[in-house]
């Protein structure tokens, strides 16, 4: 079975990390394998962007939130990796729900698993947008974790 977790550090995405350890000790018959996904969003507004600099701050930019899902998927990868999973990590940078939605399709995923309330630029999110995006854009099922 192959399981996506999309994680963006918050309380929810750590909790949906440790379902899936515990989904995947019960499949004695089925080798569980994790597509771990950070999504950076990529857009960011820059007064006065149009300067001759602006190719540089942006490429800047993406290389600096690309270290840092880097950084927050290693946590995750290191949990998984001690329940003998195999994971596959990947940082991205664009819309949250869609690249979700991109890789799920693209990696053939048999279901989602995913926080419901994530780290997003805008807090107290009810359900949480991006887990109520992914839902009505995949059709695989998703497993959302409080």
């Amino acid at each position: 079975m192959k399981v996506v977790i999309p994680f963006d550090g918050s309380p929810s995405a750590v909790r949906a990390v440790a379902y899936v350890v515990d989904l995947a000790a019960r499949f004695t018959k089925e080798r569980v394998v994790v597509d771990l996904i950070n999504v950076q969003n990529a857009t960011v507004a820059l007064p006065g962007a149009f300067v001759r600099d602006a190719a540089d701050v942006a490429e800047q930019l993406a290389t600096s939130s690309l270290a840092e899902g880097t950084r927050l998927l290693a946590k995750p990868i290191a949990t998984l990796q001690r329940a003998k999973l195999k994971v596959r990590s990947k940082v991205v940078l664009g819309e949250p729900a869609d690249e979700i939605a991109t890789h799920v399709e693209n990696s053939r995923a048999d279901t989602i698993v995913m926080g419901t309330r994530g780290l997003g630029a805008v807090g107290g999110l009810v359900l949480g947008s991006i887990a109520s995006k992914v839902v009505h854009l995949v059709k695989v099922p998703v497993t959302l974790v409080k």
